[in-house]
């Protein structure tokens, strides 16, 4: 038996289709044992604030806060995660937010010895029941040369 395995990818502006066709074949005779198809689909994800952070190069802790904002009539839970865990973590990744109200994130942006001077990363803030993504910041690191 052996898996072939054909793909077809189709892009757009903010969002890409993948197809995936896995046919396993049997070798001796040459026969189709079985087929698959698979779909996935990906889209940019929605940013909807944009942060700039300036760390100083005498800032040994990185310690940084910033507003999350809950835009519905009642209260919610939202998962923060970031698209740079090593670079910033944050601190409680589950915050609960008042209605109509904001509530902070605290954060710490790392310092590694390879980074560039500035670098983007994502914020992504999803339901904490459904983990379904509402919204997403843009954080813009920009390390003083030390």
């Amino acid at each position: 038996m052996y898996i072939r395995v054909e793909r077809r990818e189709k892009k757009e502006a903010s969002r890409c289709v993948k197809k995936l066709a896995v046919s396993v074949v049997n070798s001796n005779t040459q026969s189709l044992e079985r087929c698959f198809i698979v779909t996935a689909r990906s889209e940019a994800p929605r940013i909807t604030q944009k942060f700039v952070i300036e760390i100083p190069a005498n800032d040994e802790e990185g310690k940084r806060k910033i507003p999350i904002r809950n835009s519905y009539g009642l209260a919610k839970t939202f998962r923060i995660t970031s698209s740079h865990p090593e670079i910033v973590k944050i601190l409680d990744q589950l915050i609960t937010v008042p209605a109509m109200g904001k509530m902070p994130c605290q954060m710490y942006c790392m310092k590694t010895s390879h980074l560039q001077k500035n670098m983007e990363t994502l914020l992504y803030i999803s339901d904490a029941i459904t983990n379904a993504q509402e919204e997403a910041y843009s954080l813009t690191l920009v390390f003083e040369a030390s």
